[in-house]
């Protein structure tokens, strides 16, 4: 980073693209597989370095881009969850972001792949829902690590208030969480960073304030570690996913009163989409909530409650089933206090108007 450009760091409320991630030949990588069936990720992150007249930072954020994979499930996959989280300054992991996108028709199989490209706050802003007039149609930007206003006092938020089972255990362990627009907005002032509703995705703010960064001796230089820890589950599609990746048009099957496609049986819904839907068997497709593939099938983990995993037990059977994956990758921010110094050149020249 020039002299130049540290200035204007300085004087922005927003250091955006300080440490984007790229996934690239290498750097750390997840796998999961056996014989028949895998699945990967690979991250990777940059340093960043700021010299500032006060040593202070006021903002760090990143901009990932990733792509995962995955080959020969005996599922097919509709929906991909991921969760990022940060540790800074090896202290607690802390959730910045979670979404789980629905497949197109077109992604949606036992092999294929989902990719935040070629930045996140691009692949997040190109979602028409951010501009489709029913508010409160707000740009995303790029993720929110640290800022001046810190992490959210997720403990004393009322949950109470929401409707369902919902408490600060669920929230931060990803049992049980609502919807994004049940949580201060990123759009409100005040609000939780990475949170948008326009797109029912984010729900969490900044891992931390920029404390921990900061160097107030004149001259000194601080290294501060900021560990990002990506968390990634395959999900069955729904009945509720694929009722907008048919086209009912098509429709001639033998419940010919239906309109729609929601006033179909269950059954048929699930033969009609499979139809429709290359590479989608009947036995693919949940009725209720999606639930990770391959649950217990061919010696893979089986859970009790697969449409609800919490967020450790994701990482924590990320080695032993291809539906999951965690990686993480580490950077290091460097903050420079300016030496103070002083000069004056230049001459004298009295003059009036």
């Amino acid at each position: 980073m020039s002299e130049d450009d540290s200035t204007n760091v300085s004087r922005r409320s927003v250091l955006g693209g300080i440490a984007g991630l790229a996934v690239a030949g290498s750097g750390l990588a997840a796998v999961s597989s056996t014989a028949s069936a895998n699945s990967s990720v690979s991250i990777t992150s940059a340093d960043a370095s700021a010299t500032l007249d006060r040593g202070e930072l006021t903002s760090l954020t990143i901009n990932p881009t990733f792509t995962v994979n995955w080959t020969g499930l005996d599922d097919a996959v509709g929906k991909v969850f991921w969760l990022v989280e940060a540790s800074v300054d090896g202290g607690d992991f802390y959730p910045l972001f979670r979404a789980t996108p629905w497949l197109t028709a077109d992604q949606i199989g036992t092999t294929g792949s989902y990719a935040v490209e070629p930045s996140f706050e691009e692949a997040l802003n190109a979602d028409d829902r951010f501009d489709d007039g029913s508010g409160p149609d707000y740009s995303a930007g790029p993720l929110v690590v640290a800022d001046e206003q810190g992490r959210p006092d997720y403990a004393n938020y009322d949950f109470g208030s929401i409707s369902g089972n919902i408490t600060y255990e669920s929230f931060m362990n990803g049992t049980s969480i609502g919807g994004a627009d049940d949580y201060p907005g990123a759009h409100e002032d005040g609000g939780w960073q990475n949170n948008y509703w326009d797109v029912d995705a984010g729900y969490y703010g900044a891992a931390s304030d920029t404390t921990p960064f900061n160097e107030t001796t004149d001259g000194e230089t601080k290294t501060t570690d900021v560990t990002l820890r990506y968390t990634f589950e395959f999900q069955r599609p729904n009945l509720s996913q694929l009722k907008y990746r048919v086209d009912f048009a098509n429709y001639d099957g033998p419940e010919a009163g239906a309109t729609q496609f929601t006033e179909l049986s269950v059954a048929e819904q699930k033969r009609f989409a499979a139809e429709q839907i290359d590479g989608l068997e009947e036995s693919d497709i949940d009725d209720g909530n999606s639930k990770l593939v391959m649950n217990g099938e061919d010696g893979f983990p089986e859970f009790g409650t697969p449409s609800g995993l919490s967020y450790s037990q994701i990482r924590d059977n990320a080695d032993a089933h291809p539906g999951l994956l965690s990686a993480t990758t580490t950077f290091t921010v460097s903050v420079t206090n300016k030496a103070s110094s002083s000069d004056s050149t230049g001459t004298s020249g009295a003059e009036a108007e």
